[in-house]
């Protein structure tokens, strides 16, 4: 709300205190002057807090208008004969629910709160038909009010979700090399996502055990960062991360979400990005329905085709999308082994991969020692 709407607020108040000033004395003898007078006071005071430059928080508005307001209406509160404190009292008790209200309570407090709503409610009506004397009718509801606004107040409330973030997603590999493929995959991810963050697998456990159980030769990781990082070149929203490089071991996807959620604000949906190959052995992989819970399945497919899910995540309810993405019919082993046996990339590789292979020797037939 802009400023100059909120003048109404204390337009109001300061209107209202002036009016009952002259209410009272118009009335005459049958007025009360000092209610009056307290009431006009009090409609200044919380005109002059509830102007805009002073108080710039709406809440602080709200509540200094409730209590300036309860405050102003303290006359009218019948039993005058009581005085003007006791006049005045049972409105600054009704109004202390909405100057301090409780957010939060036990639920033993609560339950005594109203129950103490309860009991002052008991005592207003025996006010009222004069068991208990009648000037303190008014003052057992203002106590019952209080009351009951607070165990109000202080009900659980469910927690909100952050609001839905950007859409992130999370494609990872070893990339080695990087080829059209994977272009062509970053390429449809950022159609249907806000930022692409392209993760170069440190040692993936899926595809670097050889037969013994050992780790083989691979192309060092800076390459490989390297050649991801020409790769992607041109590609808006896209960054390239090294975070599993860092790490000793084999590189688990649920380790890499851990970090990326906690580094990310609250409410960031993340996705991650499959090939129809990965998708279905995804049911082995690590703690992977604890991945479930970090990102959304984004599985690449055929156009015109249906996913096929594997019965664990139908039994999970997982969430899958799926995405359309040319077929490009490329392998990273094949191209190593046609580099390796001295054959041309052709268009698999961008000439800037190709350049830097070139002139960083990678993927060079290993030549045996000639004998002596």
């Amino acid at each position: 709300m802009s400023e100059k709407r909120d003048l109404w607020v204390p337009a109001v108040l300061f209107l209202g205190g002036a009016g009952l000033l002259v209410w009272h004395i118009l009335l005459g003898e049958e007025g009360n002057l000092v209610a009056g007078v307290v009431g006009a006071v009090c409609g200044l005071v919380g005109a002059l807090f509830c102007l805009p430059l002073r108080i710039r928080h709406g809440q602080g508005r709200v509540l200094t208008f409730g209590a300036g307001w309860a405050l102003i209406m303290a006359a009218f509160v019948p039993g005058q004969s009581g005085g003007p404190v006791l006049s005045l009292l049972p409105w600054f008790v009704a109004g202390l629910a909405l100057i301090a209200p409780i957010r939060t309570a036990p639920v033993q407090t609560r339950g005594v709160m109203l129950a103490g709503a309860g009991v002052l409610a008991i005592g207003a009506a025996l006010a009222a038909l004069g068991v208990l004397p009648k000037p303190t009718t008014w003052l057992f509801i203002a106590g019952a009010f209080f009351m009951a606004a607070q165990v109000w107040n202080s009900r659980p409330r469910p927690e909100k979700p952050p609001p839905p973030g950007p859409r992130v997603c999370v494609y990872g590999g070893t990339f080695d090399p990087f080829h059209r493929g994977h272009r062509a995959l970053a390429e449809a991810a950022l159609r249907v996502n806000d930022r692409l963050l392209v993760v170069v697998a440190g040692s993936a456990p899926h595809k670097f055990l050889d037969e013994e159980g050992g780790v083989p030769d691979q192309t060092p990781f800076h390459h490989r960062v390297a050649m991801t990082r020409l790769g992607v070149e041109g590609l808006p929203r896209t960054e390239v991360l090294e975070l599993e490089g860092r790490r000793s071991g084999p590189s688990y996807t649920v380790d890499t979400l851990d970090v990326l959620v906690r580094s990310h604000p609250a409410g960031t949906r993340f996705r991650l990005l499959l090939g129809a190959d990965m998708f279905s052995d995804f049911a082995t992989w690590k703690d992977w329905d604890h991945i479930l819970e970090c990102a959304t399945l984004l599985v690449a497919r055929r156009p015109g085709t249906e996913l096929e899910t594997p019965p664990e995540l139908e039994e999970r309810g997982a969430a899958v999308l799926g995405l359309e993405a040319p077929l490009v019919d490329v392998s990273g082993t094949e191209i190593r082994a046609a580099l390796s046996r001295g054959d041309a990339p052709g268009s698999e590789l961008s000439p800037a991969i190709q350049g830097y292979i070139r002139d960083h020797g990678l993927y060079l037939p290993v030549r045996e020692e000639e004998e002596v």
